[in-house]
């Protein structure tokens, strides 16, 4: 069950992480499309920075953040860890993700609260085009919910994996003493 439950998740995630490149790559192309306009036609788009600013961005940012977790690339401050016992790894995995829970979904409810609230006001960024707020607002309690999937599964997974002995739920890569990690 955790097994499938994190092969639904990962999908989901790698998903939305698809489409935070596809972000990222309109974020480039918008951007110098707008200094090409701006230099040499002396007429820049009047939409890039807020759309970048509000929309894009955000996007990257949020759609990314529980796939990051899934594949470890977080910055972690893994000291200590490889001295602990694979029982107190587990512990401290279960320690992270209760205090994860506990921040991501209170920034859930603020998110959600605040996407709604703007949603319901008809708020409006005020400019050449009257962006809709509650899209970028919305981003965050959307983006942070996956990352609550993903705590929520791996409190699970390693509380499960602790009281069975079995190794149900894999630990996260742990460099040794001394050793920089690398991007791979």
């Amino acid at each position: 069950m955790i097994k499938r439950a994190g092969d639904v998740l990962g999908a989901l995630e790698r998903a939305l992480t698809v489409i935070a490149v596809v972000f990222m790559f309109v974020i480039m192309l918008l951007v110098v499309a707008d200094v090409f306009m701006r230099y040499a036609l002396n007429s820049p788009f009047s939409f890039t920075y807020d759309l970048i600013g509000l929309y894009l961005l955000a996007g990257v940012f949020f759609f990314t953040l529980s796939d990051a977790l899934r594949e470890h690339v977080h910055v972690g401050v893994d000291i200590l860890l490889s001295r602990f016992s694979l029982t107190g790894r587990r512990l401290s995995e279960i320690v992270t993700a209760l205090a994860g829970l506990f921040v991501f979904i209170l920034i859930c409810k603020v998110g959600f609260e605040r996407a709604l609230e703007n949603y319901e006001q008809h708020d409006v960024l005020s400019g050449a085009i009257p962006w809709p707020t509650w899209i970028s607002a919305a981003l965050v309690p959307f983006g942070c919910g996956v990352l609550v999937l993903r705590l929520v599964l791996q409190l699970v997974g390693n509380v499960l994996s602790l009281v069975s002995g079995r190794d149900l739920y894999p630990l996260p890569p742990v460099t040794g003493v001394g050793e920089a990690r690398g991007f791979e």
